[in-house]
């Protein structure tokens, strides 16, 4: 049986997700009728971002800038530093100058509802980046460009599962509380291993808001408390696997669990080659900004887009871990 104990969803302020919300072509002044896909040369652009510094975020940033320019499009980029409020309060700020679209990494849920309501009584299409709002948020958001976090932990509760033959305790290093990503990345995870009748067993689940120190943190109590119990771990992203290895070393004690991460950052894929993590999932940033961006290009120019614009998810081991290149 799964134990299921410690897994908490507590607010927070922010993650490490993105979203962009858009309105209908009729909202943005666009001829959608016609089908003329003008030129957006010329229109600007609010990015509230998650934050200007982070492994992930900030090549995520650069996708963005590059993809703007490319289409001559002004591009101020503000950033809520993982703070939803700061991030509600820039939203109502870009709505107020009247920008012609809106670009919107959610720190968490429901923080952005009054913001992405005055956007869209104001025409301003919305597109969210890498992590999703809820859902009354995303009625209000025209698209979403970015990975399926929840399919990464499904992906992650079958990596775990295979490789330890569906026996043992394993321990869970998850996002910041309340975040869509880490929510995502839970419930994907849990919900696979109760589909899979899997015998994995959770020994705990701390949350390490992915960041590498905090995820080191932890797993020294983790280690101290567990020890080579121990025999999987799933941290939710790559910089938090970092912070377990880290203290697995320190520890010196001599056993090595199935590591698996979620990014595919160039240590993570040092690690694989050296057999101290067995996957992660490719998730590259720079492509996920241009994306966003193109995305919300494509609305602003009264054009229909899914509701979801995807990266790929792909698996990274030992077996391909050299013929791929790091995402970050």
């Amino acid at each position: 049986m799964i134990a299921r104990r410690n897994i908490l969803v507590a607010s927070a302020a922010a993650t490490l997700l993105f979203a962009v919300a858009g309105c209908t072509a009729a909202d943005s002044g666009t001829d959608s009728a016609s089908g003329d896909a003008g030129s957006v040369e010329g229109k600007s652009i609010c990015y509230v971002t998650l934050a200007n510094s982070h492994p992930y975020v900030t090549p995520a940033n650069e996708g963005a800038q590059a993809a703007a320019d490319a289409a001559g499009v002004e591009l101020t980029i503000v950033s809520e530093e993982f703070s939803a409020q700061t991030g509600a309060e820039q939203l109502n700020s870009c709505v107020s100058r009247g920008v012609d679209g809106i670009l919107l990494w959610p720190a968490d849920e429901n923080s952005y509802l009054p913001g992405l309501l005055k956007a869209e009584q104001a025409g301003i299409p919305v597109v969210a980046i890498d992590t999703r709002a809820g859902d009354e948020s995303m009625e209000l958001i025209q698209s979403f460009a970015g990975a399926d976090k929840y399919d990464q932990g499904k992906i992650s509760a079958q990596q775990l599962d295979g490789a330890l033959d569906s026996t043992g305790g394993i321990v869970v290093i998850a996002g910041q509380a309340g975040n869509g990503t880490e929510i995502a990345r839970s419930g994907g995870f849990l919900d696979e291993l109760e589909s899979m009748g899997s015998g994995l067993e959770i020994l705990a689940t701390v949350n390490a808001d992915f960041d590498q120190q905090k995820a080191l943190v932890a797993s020294r109590d983790l280690i101290t408390k567990f020890g080579d119990q121990i025999k999987g771990v799933y941290a939710q992203d790559d910089t938090m696997a970092k912070g377990f290895l880290q203290a697995l070393e320190e520890s010196g004690l001599d056993f090595v669990p199935v590591v698996v991460g979620i990014n595919g950052e160039a240590g993570a894929f040092d690690n694989i080659r050296e057999g101290k993590q067995f996957s992660t999932i490719l998730q590259p940033p720079f492509r996920n900004g241009e994306l966003a961006i193109e995305t919300l290009i494509s609305v602003m120019k009264g054009e229909t887009v899914p509701e979801m614009v995807p990266l790929e998810n792909t698996i990274v081991d030992i077996d391909n871990v050299d013929d791929l290149e790091p995402a970050l």
